[in-house]
């Protein structure tokens, strides 16, 4: 067990901040070489906020035949299937745009009109029943020649990427949508591979060079996806970079770290997923890794913990030495968001539980709470500096990058004390 830590100061703790290069992930951003493949790839493997579940598709016609055959169809030529949003979406001239989508666009526009080029939003979200109007309005029959025709510019109801609210159609003042690829604004927004749009997060929906799509080229839709997925759609992991999402994070160093010590394998491919909330149970297993997946045999009285889950013998080493924690008399509640508070007591309890020295800095902490004592350690000695300097956001939930932080520090702790720094 290690002890000790309450001798530290805080000088250690400034010591072991990691400052990230400024305009990292801008450049990261500039640098993308995308291939219209690539473009599509990247919305659909895009982990974008405020969207639900994708439930069963809307009627179109009436007739569920008909509807089945135009899914079929529409599937066949690469449509696919798009959630609905769960927040509410802001109104932009018009159109309804999630939150990100709609300040984007408006930066996009300005710096257009600040180059003399005028873009004006004409369409963005909109609703399974919307769609299926304006297929309807195209359809002049029922056969598949018929339906084909239209599925060249009209999607499948439930399958456009306008159902998302962080797609939009734009003309200009002179050219109108299926003439928009000819002006001078989308010269402008397309040049060296789209970097005026990608600058503020946007990447074109439907490129020319597509193969298998959806419709045919849709050179006037622009879909946001913003800097990081654009940057995780043409990226190639290496040893040193082994994660898209991590660059310009100021948790790059401590994540790293993380995976040289074989603590995690990240997300999923090339994704650590850094903004992501940690469950308990994932929070159990990071520090049973951390201190070398050590061999337990203690019985396990939690009624809600796998026998043969991914974190049971990280729950079961925890049992052991003392240090886990229940939610109620029976219960470890692996599944739950882990807190700041919650975390940080894991690690005071594997420190040895020391007294800290030095009062709670922290204005939202009640001296009487149960990680009180955790949380003046863990910033007397530097594993925390707070969400801001007078405030530790105890009921927060912990995500994956602040986690990464706290284990690094407080590991890089540990090895100062071991070495006699302190």
């Amino acid at each position: 067990m290690r002890k000790g830590f309450a001798l530290l100061t805080l000088a250690l703790g400034a010591a072991l901040a990691s400052p990230v290069a400024a305009g990292a992930l801008e450049d990261a951003v500039a640098d993308t070489a995308h291939t219209p493949d690539e473009y599509l790839a990247t919305f659909d493997e895009a982990l974008l906020p405020g969207l639900g579940p994708i439930g069963a598709p809307p009627p179109i016609t009436g007739n569920p035949e008909i509807d089945a055959r135009i899914r079929e169809l529409g599937e066949e030529r690469g449509y696919t299937r798009r959630p609905e949003p769960t927040q509410n979406l802001v109104r932009t001239d018009g159109a309804l745009l999630h939150p990100a989508a709609s300040a984007a666009w408006e930066g996009l526009q300005a710096a257009a009109r600040a180059e003399g080029q005028t873009l004006i939003l004409t369409s963005g979200y909109r609703s399974g029943s919307h769609q299926a109007s304006l297929m309807l309005g195209k359809l002049t029959g029922y056969n598949d020649a018929s339906i084909e025709a239209v599925l060249d510019i009209i999607a499948v109801p439930g399958y456009s990427k306008h159902h998302t609210g962080y797609a939009l159609d734009m003309v200009s003042d002179t050219h109108q949508r299926f003439d928009f690829v000819n002006s001078p604004e989308y010269s402008w927004l397309a040049e060296n591979n789209f970097e005026r749009a990608k600058a503020f997060g946007f990447i074109p929906s439907y490129p020319e060079g597509i193969i298998n799509a959806g419709p045919n080229p849709e050179p006037w839709e622009l879909v946001w996806v913003g800097a990081t997925n654009i940057v995780c759609g043409d990226f190639e992991a290496t040893t040193k970079a082994p994660f898209c999402d991590t660059i310009g994070s100021p948790f790059v160093r401590n994540i790293a770290w993380l995976i040289e010590q074989g603590i995690t394998t990240g997300c999923r491919a090339n994704r650590f997923c850094t903004n992501d909330t940690l469950t308990r149970a994932q929070a159990a297993t990071f520090l049973w890794r951390m201190e070398g997946m050590p061999t337990a045999s203690a019985a396990i009285e939690f009624d809600d913990v796998a026998l043969n889950g991914f974190y049971t013998e990280a729950v079961r080493w925890m049992v052991e030495i003392g240090h886990t924690s229940r939610t109620s008399p029976s219960a470890f509640s692996p599944n739950d968001d882990l807190t700041r508070e919650q975390f940080v007591t894991f690690l005071w309890r594997l420190a040895g539980q020391p007294a800290p020295l030095k009062p709670l800095p922290f204005d939202d902490v009640d001296p009487d709470r149960f990680s009180a004592d955790a949380i003046a350690w863990a910033a007397e000695v530097g594993v925390t500096v707070g969400t801001s300097s007078t405030e530790f956001s105890p009921a927060d939930t912990a995500t994956r990058g602040q986690v990464a932080a706290f284990l690094h520090r407080y590991d890089r702790i540990h090895v100062q004390l071991t070495n006699g720094v302190a």
